[in-house]
């Protein structure tokens, strides 16, 4: 996807679609584990409430019987700042960030970002426990990309030759220096 047109140049949904007919990066819901996490941080950097440089524990803890880990058997690393933290994909850094931030926040900014499945109400969301599409995701990473516009993806640029010249609604749904810091 062109973050600027939101022009889809390639995408592969499947191996035969005569056969079956049914998309996959369109209509499979997939979850999408830790790519789920740039939302979240996109969400805690517009409170203004967090920086890149924020502190949070990489430490274990407990919410409601639930005990999350990191991935693999790393240790944990103590007070980490948030850049780092999504840079290493830390799991108990996320979900203490989704709990300080609200869960109902970052499910809120999902949306404008583009993404209309269904999210759970739950901590899980912060490591990408509800299935999305390849499209609404590659949309939202778009977003950033874009300086923070959403804007709906483009399938169709030509028909017989005469370009098709749609307005498609642009909105501003992160601010730009928030969509600057997360592709940094």
């Amino acid at each position: 996807i062109e973050p600027q047109t939101r022009f889809v140049r390639a995408m592969i949904g499947g191996s035969d679609f005569v056969a079956g007919g049914f998309n996959r990066a369109v209509y499979s819901r997939r979850q999408p584990g830790s790519a789920f996490k740039p939302i979240l941080y996109t969400t805690a950097l517009s409170t203004k409430k967090f920086s890149p440089a924020t502190v949070l524990p990489d430490a274990p803890e407990v919410f409601k019987l639930w005990k999350p880990s990191n991935s693999g058997k790393r240790e944990f690393l103590g007070p980490v700042r948030l850049r780092r933290a999504l840079a290493n994909s830390i799991n108990t850094v996320a979900i203490k960030l989704m709990s300080e931030v609200g869960v109902d926040r970052v499910r809120e900014m999902a949306r404008k970002m583009g993404i209309r499945s269904r999210l759970t109400r739950d901590l899980s969301l912060a490591l990408g426990s509800s299935g999305v599409t390849v499209l609404e995701l590659t949309n939202a990473f778009a977003v950033l990309a874009d300086q923070g516009v959403y804007q709906p993806p483009r399938f169709i640029e030509r028909i017989s030759g005469q370009t098709i010249d749609r307005e498609h609604k642009k909105n501003q749904v992160v601010a730009p220096e928030v969509a600057f810091v997360m592709t940094s």
